[in-house]
């Protein structure tokens, strides 16, 4: 007898790069539940091999590689390799090789299926950055590095090297189970594409129609519900607009305002509503496909967020000032199945780290079915003319933490956010791209003394987990800022689907959120006592 799993297998549609656009294009795909694994291949530091082992908060994550390989002959550095179907969905590089003024760097080889010819033969660096034969959108620069987000997919292999030895890099794929039916990727699929190319890039940039307004004023300590319910099973929330002028003069009310929404009464979402949108210390306008804030106060959220019979939002004004809000939203049908997640955020308030010793700082840990999308970091750094950001994202799917090493293994801050160091970064290098921004650059210094803000958001490379999902980012500052005294401020917030019934560690924090966002004046004192008590 054929087992079920092999025939619903079988029963799919091939996957293919016009059947991946058109996933990346849609904001409605990452609510059901994927039959992929996500993977990482990064040149994290080798000698971290186990959490409870020396090694683990090794830096100098630029060179690690898989093996090397004669190919003809000549040398070739193997980065990423992988035996069965699937698909590399992201892949990022500084715009440097080992020196600032090197932009071209070795050729990246990219072989599918055991075929002897590769089918991209470029420098990485100007690939990524959309300078060589992947066009932008699909590739573009960010500061002082470049992501790809072209779906490359194959049927039976891939193997990635480099011609000479790697620097930074990271290769985000896809491993579909054994016997998925792929279409490999091609230049000449690549250029017959064309018009699932042009529909995902306008999806990129596609404004959002909402077809009721409600609001009100909201007291210090009051709420405002507005509940959507359907007489037929299915709905989905595609989307809302808060219209909140007020937060531009006080600030204060964007920590304050939480965010609470629930659907067919399970509570998933509270968040602060601007940790919610990447502006929790103040208004910062930027756009990626699924957020938007522009300088007048207003927030769009184009998350898709199915339900069955009833969604409520909830806004509790935590603040001591009188808020007038305005809420859009559009509510249309969904096909409730199986698959279906609902959609949830959560928030990790002010954490004050010192740096040393270094830890793993924990931005979520689920349990149950779903899938991670996304997530909003703010950093306050108190030290004028310093880099705060060498810690390398740390992702344990299911099993993962249970045996010691993540399955996502990052090589830096910024870097798992899309850009690069080398340079102390200014208000200059910040961008939006439809999966991710470098929101703020703090910029008190001219660099990154103040509030820095980064988020990312995942489309075809989310990350899917059956029984628990642990997010970790290494607090391991640069090297100047290493002393008990040398303090940052952490705060999160985090982004997922997931089957109902799912939990995570995140509870609500009333009474942090009533605060406000912690100070650099609040910092440097923490600090002058720290030192002064040494």
């Amino acid at each position: 007898m054929v087992p079920l799993v092999f025939l619903a297998v079988l029963a799919r549609p091939a996957v293919t790069l016009d059947s991946l656009l058109r996933e990346m294009a849609s904001l409605e795909a990452l609510a059901r539940y994927p039959d992929y694994q996500a993977l990482q291949a990064t040149s994290y530091n080798r000698e971290s091999v186990r959490w409870d082992r020396p090694g683990w908060f090794a830096d100098s994550d630029g060179t690690g590689y898989t093996r090397e390989e004669s190919i003809d002959g000549k040398t070739e550095w193997v980065i990423m390799e992988h035996q069965g179907p699937g698909c590399i969905t992201r892949m990022w590089t500084p715009y440097f090789y080992y020196d600032l003024n090197d932009h071209t760097g070795p050729n990246v080889r990219i072989y599918l299926d055991g075929e002897a010819k590769p089918v991209i033969d470029e420098s990485l660096i100007q690939l990524v950055q959309g300078k060589g034969s992947i066009e932008p959108p699909f590739a573009r620069p960010t500061a002082r590095a470049g992501v790809c987000a072209l779906p490359i997919p194959f049927a039976k292999s891939c193997k990635v090297t480099m011609t000479a030895k790697p620097f930074y890099y990271s290769v985000g794929y896809r491993a579909y189970p054994t016997g998925t039916a792929v279409r490999s990727f091609s230049t000449t699929r690549y250029r017959q594409a064309k018009a699932a190319l042009d529909a995902a890039s306008k999806a990129f940039d596609a404004a959002s129609r909402f077809a009721g307004r409600s609001g009100g004023t909201i007291p210090p300590g009051a709420h405002l519900r507005v509940s959507y319910s359907r007489d037929a099973p299915g709905g989905a929330l595609t989307g809302f607009r808060l219209e909140i002028p007020e937060a531009r003069v006080h600030p204060d009310i964007l920590r304050s305002l939480i965010l609470v929404l629930r659907f067919d009464g399970e509570e998933t979402v509270w968040c602060p509503v601007g940790d919610f949108f990447s502006c929790p210390d103040s208004l910062h306008p930027f756009r990626t496909m699924q957020r938007q804030v522009t300088e007048d106060g207003t927030l769009t959220c184009r998350w898709v967020m199915p339900f069955r019979r009833l969604a409520e939002i909830d806004l509790l004004n935590l603040s001591k000032w009188t808020v007038k809000d305005t809420l859009s939203a559009s509510i249309e049908p969904w096909k409730w199945d199986d698959q279906t997640m609902l959609f949830h955020a959560a928030w990790q308030p002010d954490d004050i780290v010192p740096g040393t010793p270094f830890q793993d700082w924990n931005f979520v840990d689920i349990r149950g079915k779903g899938v991670y999308v996304g997530d909003s970091w703010m950093v306050l750094n108190m030290q004028p003319n310093t880099w705060w950001g060498e810690g390398d994202e740390k992702v344990y799917v299911d099993d993962a933490w249970d045996k010691g090493f993540p399955t996502q293994f990052g090589t830096g801050s910024e870097d798992y956010y899309g850009w690069a160091g080398g340079v102390l970064p200014t208000r200059q290098d910040e961008f939006s791209m439809p999966f991710g921004a470098n929101v703020r650059v703090g910029g008190l210094d001219g660099h990154t003394l103040g509030y820095n803000v980064n988020t990312r958001t995942r489309g075809l490379d989310a990350i899917p987990f059956s029984k628990r999902l642990r997010f970790d980012m290494e607090s391991s500052f640069g090297v100047d800022i290493r002393n008990p005294w040398n303090l940052l401020g952490y705060s999160v917030a985090t982004f997922w689907y997931a089957r109902p019934g799912s939990t995570s560690n995140r509870e609500p924090e009333p009474k942090a959120a009533a605060k406000p966002v912690v100070s650099l004046a609040d910092l440097q004192k923490r600090s002058a006592a720290i030192r002064g008590g040494q």
